[in-house]
């Protein structure tokens, strides 16, 4: 496997804080969706942690498996391996783990099967859907005349034999279904999961965006799950934000929100520290080495 370790410069490591794991999300490679990972790991760096994005085995440079081990068991030992990696390597002992959509959910599920990670920060993690998601979501539309039309014609027109708008267009007539479809557990199965990470201390972070159809408001997180935070959770909700953070202002208001986050979490020593400066470096010492190898 191939990753990338970046670390703060000498003398700005934070010498009990936990190391960051970052895990792809997809099959998208270890720079994130739109470089978010590149910005989040050198924000951690400025503030004196040391973050690891590396690449699962089978995506961007890492090299296949050559088992047969399905992908959700396979991200886990490999997740774990990682965190070898960088104990060795860096010394840390405990480690925050975070990734966005799968990524977020190789993180919740690494997390169950090693006490080393004691914190979670998730971008677009499982949401469950509460009495008031429906009532904002469909509340609306009973006095929406169009779409109660929308609503009749989508279901009278496939009885009358007729096809959809894009057919009669000419756009396409075959829809191909995309290979990955994302299966969203059962609420009490995770809220199972959650509430055993909850009992070991763990810290929390998630973020949604507006693309993740499941959330309609900041609170919803905490209502849906019954499991007992207290104040170990912090939750932003960006409406406006597409799942990949395209936009350059969502881009900069996550990376701040994750970097407070970890700076609050496990506070810096007191001591003097330059901000602003970051090394790539997997030997914590001179040199300037691109591939940290697990």
């Amino acid at each position: 496997m191939v990753g990338i370790l970046t670390q703060p410069a000498a003398g700005e490591v934070r010498p009990d804080a936990p190391a960051v794991l970052i895990l792809n999300s997809g099959i998208i490679h270890h720079i994130g969706a739109n470089r978010l990972y590149v910005e989040i790991a050198r924000a951690l760096a400025e503030r004196g942690f040391s973050s690891l994005r590396f690449d699962f085995s089978g995506v961007g440079d890492s090299e296949p498996r050559r088992d047969a081990l399905p992908f959700e068991e396979s991200a886990v030992v490999e997740a774990r391996e990682a965190m070898d990696y960088m104990a060795d390597v860096t010394g840390a002992r405990t480690f925050v783990l975070l990734g966005l959509c799968s990524g977020a959910d190789m993180a919740y599920y690494t997390a169950l099967e090693d006490e080393r990670v004691v914190g979670l920060a998730q971008l677009d993690a499982f949401v469950y859907r509460t009495r008031r998601w429906y009532v904002k979501c469909y509340g609306p539309k009973l006095l929406d005349l169009g779409a109660w039309v929308n609503a009749v014609r989508c279901r009278v027109q496939p009885l009358l034999g007729k096809v959809t708008g894009a057919e009669e267009d000419g756009v396409s007539e075959v829809f191909v279904a995309p290979e990955y479809r994302r299966v969203f557990p059962p609420k009490e199965t995770i809220e199972t999961g959650m509430r055993r990470l909850a009992d070991r201390g763990m810290e929390f972070f998630f973020t949604f965006t507006g693309d993740e159809q499941n959330i309609l408001y900041r609170d919803q997180y905490e209502e849906a799950m019954d499991v007992e935070f207290g104040d170990r959770i912090e939750v932003r909700y960006m409406p406006e934000s597409d799942h990949t953070f395209t936009g350059l202002v969502h881009q900069r208001s996550v990376v701040r929100d994750i970097t407070a986050w970890c700076d609050g979490r496990w506070p810096a020593q007191p001591a003097g520290r330059n901000s602003g400066s970051f090394s790539s470096n997997p030997h914590m010492k001179g040199g300037s080495a691109p591939h940290a190898r697990t």
